[in-house]
């Protein structure tokens, strides 16, 4: 009995099973649809992502093309993809089965750490990469002297610290390497040069090669300046002057170009020498302008002057400077018309200093002592005197430093009366 009951059931059961099925289905259908309704699907971009290299084999340097970031777009319900930002996202490119030296395409994976969020495209889809190995090379340095020691010296005893330096990088940028130097300037030098001198790796060709490192970067290098055997430098000309220059005149200023030579001869009698040599004598007698003449130095005949046996010697002609005092009247200049102006004191001493043969002929009216009155009106002012010199004269003082003008209208003319004639009675 109880068996025929629970067949039954599953008659009942199994007749109804195409309705279960599809009232289940409709249930989900439905439930998916009030979901989606609620949290509905979308599409969002993120652009500018970096690739980040993962697996790199060790002692190696990694090249990446111009492609090192990427734009990547996901699908998610709106919920996930408000509470998701680019953190959230990671681009790798896997070196694991780069081989070094050659070029490849290796494909970009993203990852996105919450599973309901599906990547739909890339761009790129690859990045274009290369491994390079990594060494290191042990070079001495050179150093390149440029420049000259001024003539009687010369350079020696060149020391570089340190000596060597190290080159680190990739093998192929290593492989080009052909020294690695730096430049020190002696030019003029007369004492030692010890200097910091950047240094940097170069080809075959004298470039630098790209893309390396290296240790220490500057180096201190240090050269001896010493003077030449059979040589004396820098030894001072003077000039033999002869004579005075004329009457009223005196000497200036003296210059000799060069001012220094070089020395070559025996060394012992160079070491007999004094510290300067003398040119043959230069006359300045009765000279009343500048002069400048070439002449040549004085040596024993066992020693020459390296270059040329030649100065030149300018020697300046200046005027005796004296000073005098002279009495002027004081003028008006720019008076207004109908202004008359008065002036005190009416005299002031003015003190000139010039050439002593001018001034011996200078005479008190040669001067114009004179108060510029334009832009004045009536009043009495202080005006400062001035003066017109001669030529190469020049005013010291004026005592007093300014005077005492006034202005005021010229006065009408006084009509004069003049007395009628009269008729004289004829007696």
């Amino acid at each position: 009995m109880a068996r025929q009951r629970m067949t039954g059931v599953l008659r009942t059961l199994l007749s109804n099973l195409g309705s279960m099925i599809l009232a289940l289905l409709l249930a989900v259908a439905v439930w998916i649809a009030a979901t989606l309704q609620a949290d509905p699907f979308a599409v969002q971009q993120y652009t500018g992502l970096p690739v980040v290299p993962i697996n790199q084999p060790e002692n190696t340097l990694l090249y990446q093309g111009d492609e090192t970031s990427v734009a990547v777009t996901i699908r998610a319900a709106q919920s996930v993809l408000d509470e998701l930002n680019a953190q959230d996202l990671r681009a790798v490119v896997d070196l694991s089965r780069v081989e070094v030296g050659v070029e490849a395409v290796v494909p970009i994976t993203v990852t996105v750490a919450d599973e309901g969020v599906r990547v739909m495209s890339l761009n790129p889809e690859a990045q274009t990469v290369r491994l390079e190995a990594l060494g290191t090379l042990t070079l001495p340095v050179q150093i390149d002297v440029v420049g000259q020691v001024p003539i009687g010296y010369q350079a020696a005893n060149l020391d570089v610290n340190p000596a060597n330096v190290r080159v680190f990088g990739p093998v192929p940028a290593l492989e080009q390497v052909n020294t690695i130097t730096g430049t020190i300037d002696v030019t003029g030098a007369r004492d030692d040069v010890s200097q910091r001198v950047s240094i940097a790796p170069r080809n075959v060709a004298g470039e630098v090669v790209a893309g390396l490192e290296w240790e220490p970067d500057v180096v201190q290098v240090s050269l001896d300046i010493q003077r030449r055997v059979g040589y004396k430098p820098e030894v001072e000309v003077v000039p033999d002057l002869r004579g005075e220059p004329a009457a009223g005149h005196r000497r200036g200023s003296v210059s000799v170009l060069p001012s220094t030579v070089t020395l070559a001869g025996p060394t012992s009698v160079l070491n007999s020498l004094p510290s300067f040599v003398k040119t043959l004598p230069v006359t300045i007698t009765n000279a009343a302008n500048d002069l400048t003449m070439r002449v040549p130095l004085t040596v024993p005949n066992s020693v020459v002057v390296v270059e040329t046996n030649f100065v030149t010697v300018n020697v300046e002609i200046l005027p005796i400077l004296s000073s005098r005092s002279f009495t002027g009247s004081v003028e008006f200049q720019g008076l207004r018309s109908g202004y008359q102006a008065t002036v005190s004191p009416q005299m002031v001493e003015v003190v000139l200093e010039g050439p002593e043969t001018q001034l011996d002929e200078l005479n008190p009216e040669d001067l114009r002592v004179y108060v510029n009155l334009s832009g004045y009106g009536l009043g009495t002012y202080r005006v400062d005197p001035l003066v017109l010199a001669p030529p190469n004269v020049r005013v010291v003082n004026i005592i007093p430093e300014s005077v005492e003008v006034r202005i005021e209208l010229i006065p009408p003319p006084t009509p004069v009366s003049i007395p009628l004639a009269t008729a004289t009675p004829q007696p």
